[in-house]
């Protein structure tokens, strides 16, 4: 009898068994392999500071942000002055808390050792239409004693080397339409820019105008202003656009400079420029591929400055080579750089530029370029490279380059902020 009990009992579970599996839906290929992901997914961990980090980033980072980057108030200005300027220090004004955090202004006054300087302020309203648009005003004024100019064109010489002082007095206005509020950047740009060139003040160089006649150099003798204006287009997707290891910045930019003297010296200038960057080892190891390129067109009778002409020859781009060596109308460039962590705020680099300048767009090619190599060392925060010392070789010789930005830093506007 129990025997017989259990056979029965046995047998009715079985059969509710199987009919809970023939009511209950069949688990897809498709959901097994998103169950899979999401439990390796809970089994990663994010990878842990090292010691050594921990320390850098609690004492040396928070430091560096307080003094050269204040959240509110006074602190100091590194750099930001032209390339070549020598060492550059000012002071820094910010305040981004001003009427509820809706207005941003900042003001910066700096100077170098060779006797550049530069003043500016900046007005933002970054809260529009619920932070989706953002519109921005600028006021600079520069003063730039002893610039480099060899002539322009590709076949200039090193031995022509002459000086130019150029000031420049500019106001400015930006509006912009962020989509997503952080990656995608779509505006206009406007703003009036005048500029005054003289005899440059280096004692062991020629001033520019006893070399160059106007037939060569345009503008040399007489210099006019300019209203200048256009759309530009950023996708960023960068981590951290001032030290990335990851992700990529595209910009697109078309500015007009219309002669407001009727000198016949207006033109149309295309800025275009990627980066990409590539890491591996836990992103302590990073490949970074950058390619730029400005494409100018003037209408009939009119010709560039040559002081506003493209240059090659900078920190920023054939570092083997002097300052502002190399100036056209156009200019191509390519770099690629391996960077790796050293030390706790400490990273090298290995680095090959290729780049040339030519006279008119339809001239475009990866033909006859100029290389450079060489090597750096970047002192950095976790969100930016405070400082670099760059090592770069040539054809012509070696430059070694001392600055306190990012090697391939080209924001869409240049100023001092």
């Amino acid at each position: 009898m129990i025997k017989h009990l259990l056979l029965t009992a046995f047998l009715g579970a079985r059969l509710v068994s199987a009919q809970t599996s023939a009511t209950a839906p069949a688990e897809t290929r498709e959901e097994e392999i998103a169950k899979e992901q999401a439990r390796k997914s809970e089994s990663l961990k994010k990878p842990e500071l090292e010691k050594g980090e921990v320390i850098f980033d609690k004492y040396f980072n928070s430091a560096l942000r307080g003094l050269l980057a204040p959240k509110v108030g006074l602190g100091m200005r590194m750099g930001g002055l032209v390339t070549g300027s020598g060492f550059s220090a000012g002071v820094l004004y910010n305040r981004p808390d001003l009427w509820r955090e809706d207005l941003i202004f900042r003001a910066s006054l700096t100077g170098s050792v060779k006797g550049y300087w530069a003043a500016a302020t900046e007005l933002t309203l970054p809260h529009l239409a619920g932070e989706h648009v953002l519109a921005s005003f600028f006021a600079r004024h520069s003063d730039a004693p002893r610039n480099p100019y060899y002539g322009s064109g590709p076949n200039s010489r090193k031995e022509d080397w002459t000086t130019y002082r150029q000031e420049d007095t500019s106001f400015d206005g930006r509006l912009s339409w962020r989509p997503d509020r952080r990656h995608w950047d779509l505006g206009m740009y406007a703003g009036y820019l005048k500029v005054n060139v003289g005899p440059g003040t280096h004692g062991e160089r020629p001033s520019s105008e006893l070399v160059f006649t106007p037939s060569v150099a345009p503008g040399i003798l007489e210099q006019t202003d300019y209203l200048r204006y256009g759309p530009f287009a950023q996708v960023d997707f960068r981590d951290t656009p001032g030290n990335p290891h990851r992700g990529g910045n595209y910009v697109v930019r078309l500015l007009n400079f219309d002669d407001r003297n009727g000198r016949g010296y207006s033109f149309r200038r295309f800025s275009g420029w990627t980066e990409h960057y590539i890491p591996f080892f836990n992103e302590k190891r990073v490949i970074a591929l950058r390619a730029m390129t400005d494409l100018t067109w003037t209408d009939r009778g009119n010709a560039v400055p040559f002081y506003m002409q493209s240059t090659l020859g900078d920190a920023n781009d054939l570092r083997g080579y002097s300052l502002f060596r190399y100036r056209d109308n156009n200019t191509v460039l390519l770099s690629s750089e391996y960077r790796w962590e050293v030390a706790p705020g400490l990273d090298m680099a290995l680095f090959v530029d290729a780049g040339k300048v030519f006279r008119r767009p339809s001239e475009l090619s990866l033909n006859n370029l100029r290389y450079t190599g060489g090597f750096g060392f970047r002192a950095k925060t976790r969100d930016a490279v405070v400082m670099r010392l760059d090592t770069g070789f040539s054809r012509e010789g070696w430059v070694i380059w001392f600055k306190f930005d990012n090697a391939f830093s080209r924001e869409v506007f240049r100023y001092l902020f």
